[in-house]
């Protein structure tokens, strides 16, 4: 995997130590473990409250249009149709 912001993260931890460090490689597999999830997350969450908006926006339209609604018919107003 070829993530930017892993590469850029290793190459700033290698530029703090001169010699890295088993544990430091362990140490940065958890942030990254945590920042993906985090991020997994956050997807989620914006997942789910796009589905809640267009089914809530679906609902609120079919609503609207569940009964036929009856026109009455006004010949005195003008209309694009009548010139």
């Amino acid at each position: 995997m070829d993530d930017p912001f892993e590469r850029h993260l290793r190459s700033l931890m290698q530029d703090s130590s001169a010699h890295p460090t088993p544990e430091d490689d362990k140490r940065l597999e958890r942030v990254l473990h945590r920042a993906h999830i985090h991020s997994g997350l956050f997807d989620l969450l914006k997942l789910f409250a796009n589905w809640g908006w267009v089914i809530g926006e679906g609902g609120a339209r079919g609503l609207r249009h569940a009964r036929p609604v009856r026109r009455a018919r006004d010949n005195s107003s003008s209309s694009d149709l009548n010139s």
